[in-house]
């Protein structure tokens, strides 16, 4: 390329080549176009997934009137999380934008952002609205409107036809609920730094971490339209055990606490409340299973973050079933 891309789009991919070709085609037809796409192929070296991969992106390159926009690196898996941070680390774009392999943008994507950064350049996230394909294969339009309500709840000023600028409770209202998905945020390289990644330590909804970080370093709007398709898919970390969902869920929340020390006190309550609800949930399902030690411990963490009478009596009942002898199995 002749010069640096504005936008740097980062895909982590593993094992993702029946869904790669659609995700590459929707960065394509952005009509947006100085863009790089950096695809993180994590399958493995000599599997057929990333022979496939690789594949996949030569057949795109050899269509492209600037093939070098579409760049490959080809590392061990290290999770969603750290293909996206190595993306960063590569990424030559005054912006940065994500996608996941079994996604895609919408065509206006990358332009709608675009044009709120330079109509508020004091702005160093834009994230927006997406669509989705449920599991059934049905089509819904406003992840805010049926799913996200908190997101409308955020104080904003429209300044352009369905362009907004977030008032500075953009945080607040993100500790309640998590309604920023990886693929519909652009963040200006420069708010990164060489510090803000994403965390490797949670392989669930660690993209909200991200952002909460970005929220409290920088101004934000956001798109008022859908600005992706987000295919749910079984077998996504989003799609499998709930328990192990909210277990995931649970530690997630501990670091939020910790890392958000400084956050307002009702921020912080509604962090607890949550916290303890999943706790409670945690005790329900260890219970299901005969496992009272685990289900008393997970009420006890739960009644730790908020007072409730009804968990406190299902922790006495799980702690006193964990007293009683086992009874041997026959033989």
């Amino acid at each position: 390329m002749s010069s640096d891309p504005l936008v740097s789009v980062i895909v982590p991919a593993y094992r993702a080549s029946r869904t790669l070709a659609r995700c590459i085609d929707s960065v394509l037809a952005q009509t947006f176009t100085g863009w790089e796409l950096i695809l993180v192929e994590q399958s493995g070296a000599g599997t057929p997934e990333r022979a496939a991969a690789v594949e996949i992106v030569q057949m795109t390159q050899r269509r492209m009137r600037n093939p070098e926009r579409l760049r490959l690196i080809e590392q061990e898996n290290t999770g969603a999380s750290g293909g996206r941070n190595r993306g960063i680390e590569e990424s030559r774009g005054a912006f940065v934008a994500f996608l996941d392999a079994d996604d895609e943008y919408l065509s206006r994507k990358l332009e709608r952002q675009l044009a709120l950064f330079r109509l508020r350049p004091e702005l160093g996230l834009v994230f927006g609205d997406y669509a989705f394909v449920d599991l059934e294969g049905r089509r819904h339009e406003s992840v805010f409107d049926e799913l996200a309500p908190e997101a409308r709840r955020v104080p904003s000023q429209e300044i352009a036809p369905g362009l907004r600028v977030c008032g500075p409770d953009l945080f607040r209202h993100l500790a309640r609920q998590y309604f920023i998905a990886t693929i519909v945020g652009m963040v200006r390289r420069e708010v990164l730094a060489d510090d803000l990644r994403f965390s490797t330590a949670h392989r669930y909804a660690e993209e909200w971490l991200f952002y909460l970080e970005i929220a409290r370093r920088t101004r934000a709007g956001y798109v008022d339209e859908p600005l992706c398709l987000h295919h749910h898919v079984t077998g996504s970390a989003s799609r499998t055990s709930r328990s192990d969902n909210l277990t995931n869920l649970a530690s997630l929340l501990e670091e939020m606490l910790q890392r958000f020390a400084d956050a307002d006190r009702e921020t912080r309550a509604e962090i607890r409340r949550r916290l303890a609800g999943v706790r409670s949930d945690l005790g329900m399902f260890a219970y299901a299973r005969g496992e009272h030690r685990v289900a008393a411990l997970e009420w006890a963490r739960s009644l730790h973050r908020r007072a409730d009478v009804r968990v406190l009596a299902r922790c006495i009942q799980a702690a006193l079933l964990s007293l009683r002898p086992r009874v041997p199995t026959a033989s």
